[in-house]
């Protein structure tokens, strides 16, 4: 029979759960607590190797522990850690890597701290995103809620933009809107940086109708903000798409924003299509792109090969400090953005983008005898691990990592070390705060 029971937290471990011990040693797990604080649990589900709980009361807080800002943080399940100070969630996901790090035989603890270089802080903990994807169910958006698949309703959400916020309200506050709630799935909103706007994306489950058209163009002439709405239908390219002035070509849609000239000598523009993946936290994205660009600053420029290239975030600043780029990546309409943002920037000459997958491009490139001074992998969750092996014969000398994992980071780090690379730092990119989501950033030497 379950039961209630008081324990002290001795961790806080991935996924931002606690750890505490029963009195009979049985590990538990438990959300919304930090270490050191005493708190009193509900034992929830059994494990052959620990036990999950809910928290009902902290008896004796961190002095780390905060207010979350969000008024449906204890039921939503988009959040973890809004229950912290900003310092402490900084401190926790570092001491995570570190152990991820040395568990996985990548280094010794007394090597820990050369390695492992001070995370980089976001710079804003709040209102980061410039994209956020919502649930629909029985005509109400909201998040899933925390272990569960059912509706936490938001009409706010506090790591939003501020435009994204303004439009979300103004989108609830409209009887047309609630004609798509209706039948979405899923709906997402997109800021649109350089334009000052957003885009709604609208996740359909079947063909879009005339009326459904002309409410589109409705929204967008009453709502200021919203540049355009566009419809996914499942099972479809994306498409239709209305402005207020009507129906428009998909490809006359672009996602743009600036990188400041303090990084690449003058302002760079990215551009890609909606939908086509960006870092959702732009601030924090140019903070990563800078520590790429001092981890290659004393090398001179030469050949760099991103095999997971997207629109060209990381390889065309590079361009811009005179390295000659070939890159590579599958989602075809994330290659038409790196071109075309290539050949705005004036840097076709020195860049040349294909759609292939990372492992047949090394192939290629291998028999080709292809060789390259550095190496960028951004792979997506799952890693690289059928890479691995053929990237010495590329003969870089320095390789980056950038990881959304620590789970696949610590495998393919395990196995470019056995490969003949050797770890020279590693540093946490906080793109997401509030949550326990990491992403890593690694620079590895050719031994």
């Amino acid at each position: 029979m379950s039961k209630s029971v008081e324990l002290t937290v001795d961790k806080v471990i991935k996924g931002g759960l606690g750890l505490g011990r029963l009195s009979d040693g049985q590990v538990v797990m438990v959300p919304r607590v930090l270490p050191g604080e005493v708190v009193r649990v509900h034992l929830r589900r059994k494990h052959t190797q620990y036990q999950e709980a809910d928290l009902l009361e902290v008896l004796v807080p961190s002095t780390q522990r905060i207010p979350p800002l969000c008024s449906v943080y204890d039921a939503c399940g988009g959040c973890d850690f809004q229950h912290a100070t900003y310092a402490e969630q900084l401190r926790l996901k570092n001491a995570i890597l570190g152990e991820t790090l040395c568990r996985a035989g990548l280094c010794r603890e007394e090597e820990l701290a050369a390695l492992l270089g001070s995370p980089l802080a976001s710079p804003q903990p709040f209102g980061y995103r410039q994209r956020i994807r919502l649930q629909v169910a029985e005509g109400r958006v909201g998040y899933f809620s925390r272990q569960s698949h059912s509706l936490t309703p938001v009409s706010l959400c506090p790591l939003a933009g501020e435009a994204l916020n303004s439009v979300l309200a103004g989108l609830s506050a409209r009887r047309l809107f609630q004609t798509f709630l209706n039948v979405a799935s899923a709906i997402e909103l997109l800021e649109n940086p350089a334009h000052d706007s957003v885009i709604l994306l609208i996740h359909y489950p079947r063909k879009t109708r005339p009326t459904e058209h002309q409410a589109a163009k409705l929204l967008c002439q009453a709502l200021p903000l919203l540049d355009a709405v566009l419809f996914s239908v499942e099972g479809q390219a994306k498409g239709p798409c209305f402005t207020e002035q009507g129906e428009i070509k998909l490809s006359e849609l672009r996602v743009e924003f600036n990188l400041p000239a303090k990084l690449c000598g003058h302002i760079l523009t990215l551009a890609l299509e909606p939908g086509g993946f960006c870092q959702v936290n732009l601030g924090q994205n140019e903070n990563c792109i800078g520590l790429l660009l001092d981890w290659t600053r004393e090398m001179k420029p030469g050949r760099v090969l991103d095999l997971f290239c997207g629109m060209g975030n990381f390889s065309l600043p590079l361009a811009m400090h005179g390295w000659e780029v070939t890159g590579m990546d599958m989602q075809r309409s994330t290659i038409r953005s790196a071109v075309r943002n290539a050949e705005n920037a004036g840097l076709g000459d020195r860049c040349r983008f294909s759609q292939e997958s990372a492992a047949k491009a090394a192939r290629f490139l291998l028999a080709e005898k292809a060789t390259f001074d550095c190496l960028l992998l951004d792979p997506p969750r799952s890693g690289c691990a059928e890479l691995i092996p053929l990237l010495p014969g590329l003969k870089a000398q320095l390789i980056i990592y950038i990881s959304c994992d620590p789970a696949t980071l610590a495998r393919d780090l395990a196995g470019l070390i056995q490969a003949g690379y050797r770890l020279a730092e590693v540093r946490l990119v906080d793109m997401f705060p509030q949550t326990a989501h990491q992403e890593t950033i690694v620079r590895l030497e050719r031994e």
